[in-house]
């Protein structure tokens, strides 16, 4: 391969591959570089996560996932469809390649993109680098003095490190609420933190209804959505899990009842408020409860992985996320575009990965176009 392409792609995850597919039917001349192999997210994930929702719902397009496959596939399982799928088409793309710095030179109109492999150039440039590699990891007023461990959930594999431990997890998405749930199982107490409210859904069991919420709630008003999924949605504010503040569309669910079983059950307790501070291994909680603890486990998101990017490039809003237009295009560059650091809150992620990134494969072959 030579230095020079039209289309780089950055991110070798679903959003990426994904808009592969689209540019490749499309004809357009692209290359896609991997910081680390192709679904590396999906290796690296807690050992005991699973989709949340159905495989025939989760598959990329063209090649959808093994019949034999489980309805909510096991990561490892993600892991290998993710880099069958990158064999299957062929695609052209450098593994174990890390962009260290793209900037856009105005007087070649191209980028200019230095990585570990070597310098290299495109007209286009996008950024699919996921939604799990850059942690948000909060800092709280006297942590220094906490003698006991305190990660981010990235760093989460099991719960076996935590054995009779006092746990407090910080955070209630999906991953939070499921590994409160997992180390309660060991630990001599676990408590989960929740600041924002939750809303809970069970696991989906029809791909029909599936499909009709997606295209229903894309053309309900949100006002209207909200009193929709509040009049379905159980309420656990009994229970001490209050549901978000403002609309429900606004707020990703988490999916299944595990957590509020096992706060109904007594192997987690729930303290519906943030971290204050920390004072050796008692935290105090904003609402002024305190907890004694022996670990704690941040289940507090993550951030678009756009560093590599020069600053005068990319405009962010005020959470650092980047301000798109329509198929994903940067309100700033022209020449760049972001997918998959956005997802519908009443759809499934991989659900919406296809649509989303047919919609900015369009958008680039568009761009490109007009510059030649």
């Amino acid at each position: 391969m030579n230095g020079q392409t039209d289309v780089i792609i950055v991110g070798g995850g679903p959003a990426g591959l994904s808009t592969a597919h689209w540019l490749q039917k499309m004809g357009v001349n692209f290359r896609l570089l991997e910081k680390d192999r192709v679904g590396s997210s999906w290796h690296n994930h807690y050992d005991s996560l699973s989709l949340h929702t159905l495989k025939e719902l989760s598959g990329l397009p063209g090649f959808p996932m093994p019949d034999e496959y489980p309805s909510f596939v096991p990561r490892q399982q993600v892991a290998t469809y993710l880099s069958s799928y990158a064999d299957h088409f062929d695609f052209p793309r450098l593994e174990n390649t890390t962009v260290e710095h793209a900037c856009f030179d105005s007087q070649s109109e191209k980028w200019q993109i230095h990585t570990s492999a070597g310098p290299m150039s495109c007209r286009i440039l996008i950024v699919a680098t996921g939604i799990w590699a850059t942690p948000n990891r909060p800092n709280f007023a006297g942590e220094a003095s906490f003698p006991g461990s305190i990660i981010h959930a990235q760093s989460y594999k099991n719960p076996s490190s935590f054995a009779d431990q006092r746990v407090l997890v910080v955070g209630a998405g999906n991953s939070g609420t499921e590994i409160a749930v997992e180390i309660s199982a060991v630990a001599a107490a676990t408590t989960i933190a929740i600041r924002g409210g939750s809303s809970f859904v069970p696991y989906p069991n029809s791909v029909t209804a599936m499909r009709l919420a997606a295209w229903l709630f894309q053309r309900l008003p949100d006002s209207m959505g909200h009193r929709l999924l509040k009049a379905s949605r159980p309420d656990f504010s009994d229970l001490g899990i209050f549901p978000p503040t403002g609309y429900l569309t606004d707020a990703y669910p988490v999916v299944g009842f595990e957590l509020p079983e096992a706060v109904r059950a007594g192997t987690v307790k729930v303290v519906p408020a943030g971290i204050d501070r920390i004072e050796g291994e008692t935290v105090v909680f904003s609402g002024g409860q305190t907890g004694r603890f022996d670990a704690l486990v941040l289940a507090t998101g993550y951030r678009p992985t756009v560093n590599f990017l020069a600053e005068d490039t990319i405009a962010l809003d005020q959470n650092g996320w980047p301000r798109l237009e329509a198929g994903g295009r940067s309100s700033e560059q022209p020449n760049l575009f972001c997918i998959g650091f956005t997802y519908p809150n009443t759809e499934g992620w991989l659900q919406s990965i296809p649509r989303f990134s047919h919609q900015t494969a369009k958008a680039v072959q568009r761009s490109l176009a007009l510059v030649r």
